[in-house]
């Protein structure tokens, strides 16, 4: 069957990048869960700019990614029950939580170091090129992903 969201053109743009989304998600989980790193891939972002910053509250993190404050507490307390995140209450504002990572966080961030450098370079790949307009190239990366896999890409890419 033909795939309706790339007849819709420009009307199914937002879905198609769902889709996109999803299918990235899964298949770098899919990575992670192949090499047994204990890490959700939708919590990179977070996870990510606590690295970046050392010390972050939720608004710093909201500021820095642009999530819903919701999003951001939840996505802080499944990295809080992973222990990979650990967090101390604000001297001054009691209502303020300041995340860093725990030990084990560290740990696991320098075991991802390897693995995130050939994410990039196989989201790279699929990304770099030319194309008349974003609904090709969403096009071309679709397919490129029904050829080989993303996981499949990585994996090769990460010497496993």
């Amino acid at each position: 069957m033909e795939d309706k969201l790339q007849l819709y053109g420009e009307l199914g743009l937002g879905s198609r990048l769902k889709r996109l989304s999803d299918i990235l998600m899964k298949e770098v989980q899919i990575v992670y869960n192949i090499l047994d790193i204990d890490f959700d891939a939708y919590l990179f972002p977070i996870f990510k700019v606590i690295i970046d910053l050392e010390v972050a509250t939720t608004t710093d993190i909201q500021e820095a990614i642009q999530y819903t404050q919701p999003a951001i507490t939840q996505a802080l307390k499944k990295l809080t029950d992973k222990k990979l995140v650990t967090y101390k209450i604000d001297k001054l504002d009691k209502r303020k939580k300041i995340f860093k990572l725990s030990p084990k966080g560290k740990k696991i961030h320098q075991q991802m170091l390897p693995l995130w450098s050939a994410i990039d370079i196989q989201v790279k790949w699929l990304t770099e090129g030319s194309a008349a307009n974003l609904m090709h190239h969403l096009t071309y990366i679709e397919n490129q992903l029904k050829e080989k896999s993303l996981s499949q890409r990585i994996l090769e890419k990460y010497n496993v």
